[in-house]
């Protein structure tokens, strides 16, 4: 079935399944067979590594809010004294049309980091880098090539990474949908004993593993849902799945397993997928749908929508505070207190502080680097920070105190 014909399907769909309770109970295993043909792996990949600029620094700038809207100021932050020092970037994967790859996302596991690409646009085509920080410099160790499938997301855990992906020739391998979780086996940076497991839905937004249970969880959009993963040893099978329309995200707030949708957010059983009331946001984003949810360790959510960050209790949807960060929302990183937010060209850092959304610093990528400078996500993990600029490939940052 083609692209267009799928999402012509999927939409005449959608509207009777957005908050359906059907829960599906059939197991779906991983196929063996097309596997190692949908995910191709490369031990020994070209070297893409440009470490041109290594040692640049950019500073933070503090910030200053007037009726909601945050702008820099022109002095360094006293809040948040630290630079980011440019250690090098991984220049993008070249595609079957020997066209640049888009950097999406990066997943980060151990002393190794995992970046995400897909083809831009109607085309498919994605794949995985994996690379380590090596005497201060990042070095690639190993890939991964999708030729039929965008990798709309990433995530690890369990010793696997896990591809959130989008199958052009998902009726080839007997799939249900396009939408399919590619998981791959990791030993340091070496993968292996690749699987696929099919889903509902057009499109895989998001993947999150659950270390307390062992369980993956994906959300599929257009006529798709929330899909449970489990495993027996090292066999993937999918083993629960919840009809939610729209669905883009999952996170766990406390021990509940939250799915997300630009209208609404649900609490999912963590084994059977059973859906709880769906409580509405109290900023709903029709148009620019919400992007991934983040939990703090209050349970509470902070997300974005358009211009703004968004603070909401858990408990009962009650926005708490929204800030306008002045570039759109792409991508939230917590780590410990701190909340990195990439909006555009920068990188974004707050806090909550009295149950308000406190920014404490901002610095411009764009101003440094030049030209069209698009991050699409951000990823602090530990002193680095990863940043993914679609055709532009993946800046690597040492967060260091100035």
């Amino acid at each position: 079935m083609s692209k267009n014909k799928y999402l012509l399907v999927a939409s005449l769909l959608l509207t009777a399944t957005i908050y359906s309770c059907k829960k599906e109970t059939q197991e779906v295993v991983a196929k063996e067979d097309g596997a190692s043909k949908i995910i191709n792996i490369n031990s020994n990949p070209i070297n893409r590594v440009d470490l041109s600029n290594d040692g640049l620094i950019l500073d933070f700038q503090a910030t200053i809010e007037n009726n909601g809207k945050v702008a820099t100021a022109a002095a360094a932050s006293a809040e948040f004294p630290y630079q980011l020092v440019f250690k090098g970037k991984i220049n993008p994967q070249v595609g079957a049309s020997n066209n640049a790859l888009s950097a999406l996302e990066v997943s980060a596991y151990g002393n190794y980091y995992a970046i995400a690409y897909q083809t831009p646009g109607a085309a498919y085509g994605g794949g995985v880098d994996v690379i380590q920080i090596q005497s201060g410099s990042p070095q690639l160790i190993s890939s991964v090539s999708t030729p039929d499938a965008d990798v709309t997301c990433i995530n690890n855990g369990g010793g696997r990474l896990y591809l959130g992906m989008d199958l052009r020739t998902f009726e080839s391998y007997d799939y249900p949908a396009p939408a399919v979780v590619g998981i791959v086996k990791t030993s340091g940076g070496s993968l292996a004993d690749p699987q696929v497991v099919g889903l509902e839905g057009f499109s895989t937004k998001d993947v999150k593993y659950n270390a307390q249970n062992g369980k993956l969880y994906a959300a599929s959009s257009a006529n798709g849902g929330v899909s449970v993963i489990s495993f027996a040893g090292q066999k993937a099978s999918r083993t629960a799945f919840q009809s939610y329309g729209g669905a883009r995200s999952i996170t766990f707030s406390n021990n509940d397993v939250v799915a997300t949708n630009g209208y609404s957010y649900t609490t999912l059983d963590a084994n059977t997928a059973v859906q709880s009331a769906y409580k509405w946001w109290p900023i709903r984003s029709n148009e620019v749908n919400i992007g991934s949810v983040a939990s703090l360790t209050n349970g509470n959510f902070i997300f974005g929508n358009n211009y703004n960050l968004i603070y909401v209790d858990k408990s009962n949807g009650t926005l708490l505070d929204e800030v306008d960060l002045g570039g759109w929302v792409n991508s939230i990183s917590i780590v410990a207190d701190k909340i990195y937010v990439s909006t555009g060209n920068s990188l974004v850092v707050a806090q909550i502080d009295n149950n308000k959304i406190k920014v404490l610093a901002k610095t411009h990528f764009a101003s440094t680097f030049g030209g069209d400078f698009n991050v699409i996500s951000s990823r602090v993990a530990g002193n680095y920070v990863f940043v993914a600029c679609g055709n532009r490939g993946t800046y690597v940052f040492n967060l260091k105190k100035s």
